[in-house]
């Protein structure tokens, strides 16, 4: 029997990987610079391409990138498992983007909807995980956690001291430590770490007898924009993304749908999501069930104020 240097086995075992690893890395795009390279988009909303997602995954969310633009978190979902969905995240390293990769709090729970603070220093998520972390709730209830950033890392998962009587979901912070979330309805809260946070459903200028979903606010809170299934829409199978404005003295206007140049063919529009540096505005299209996604993207002058205004009573 031949034997062989255990060294040299080793040796072997390396290239062997190596060259695997080296094979997966040549079928992703060679993606460079800022937003994954592609050429920042005018004021017509235009795709986002982001076909490279694991195999039997579908995007579930609008991507979310960090203040410095070097990550992206984002959820999937393998539609055809229960409670399949993680949160991803990608990496740019001198300039080139790595493949997605499940994020480190994330993998062994239903965990979706994430978003960073403008800051970089905290990330949320809607997450089935109970309370004490070592089992998932059995019917998939979500609550809203939170992750501090620690270096070049994040910190311990930890859920936000409260429960609302429906999911929680999608999540918002403004500039002015306001988070913003929703409940099959929209609600804010005041964020903080360690203290019992009271939540405050929103107005009737915002909320209706249907289902509100997945807020943005704006960093100084002059807009907020979500998803709505309530009548109206130019979806053909779900809702529409609307836009509510706060007057001079701080009471939402009448939420009023975002228009055709947003909301147009489609089955539904939803997930929201301004940039960090608030430039760029992204946001979903399912565009085929159970679900097939497209992320859109669209400069944030599109979301003009005087020009929503001057055409509040025209309706789809």
């Amino acid at each position: 029997m031949t034997k062989y240097n255990p060294l040299f086995v080793a040796i072997l075992i390396f290239f062997i990987l190596t060259s695997f690893a080296k094979t997966q890395d040549d079928d992703f795009p060679v993606l460079k610079g800022p937003y994954l390279g592609y050429e920042p988009p005018g004021e017509t909303p235009v795709k986002f391409p982001f076909d490279f997602l694991p195999d039997g995954y579908r995007l579930h969310s609008a991507p979310a990138f960090t203040p410095d633009g070097k990550e992206v978190y984002f959820s999937a979902m393998n539609f055809s498992i229960r409670f399949s969905e993680k949160i991803f995240m990608m990496k740019m390293s001198e300039g080139i983007w790595g493949p997605p990769e499940v994020a480190q709090f994330s993998g062994d729970f239903f965990d979706g909807s994430p978003s960073i603070s403008r800051d970089g220093k905290y990330l949320f998520f809607s997450s089935a995980r109970a309370m004490d972390q070592q089992k998932r709730n059995e019917m998939g209830e979500r609550n809203i956690w939170f992750v501090k950033r620690d270096g070049d890392t994040w910190g311990t998962p930890k859920p936000l001291g409260f429960q609302t009587s429906e999911w929680e979901n999608g999540t918002s912070l403004s500039a002015r430590e306001t988070l913003f979330f929703d409940s099959r309805d929209i609600y804010k809260v005041r964020f903080a770490e360690d203290s019992e946070l009271e939540p405050v459903k929103l107005g009737n200028a915002v909320n209706s007898n249907d289902t509100e979903l997945h807020p943005c606010i704006a960093a100084d809170e002059q807009y907020l924009i979500f998803y709505s299934s309530r009548p109206g829409h130019f979806g053909s199978g779900g809702g529409d993304l609307y836009i509510s404005f706060k007057d001079e003295d701080g009471n939402w206007q009448q939420a009023i749908n975002l228009g055709e140049k947003f909301n147009k063919g489609h089955l539904s529009t939803s997930f929201p999501r301004l940039s960090p540096d608030g430039k760029y505005f992204f946001f979903l299209k399912l565009v085929s069930v159970p679900w097939e996604a497209e992320i859109y993207w669209v400069s944030s002058d599109a979301l003009d104020i005087d020009n929503f205004y001057m055409n509040k009573d025209k309706k789809p």
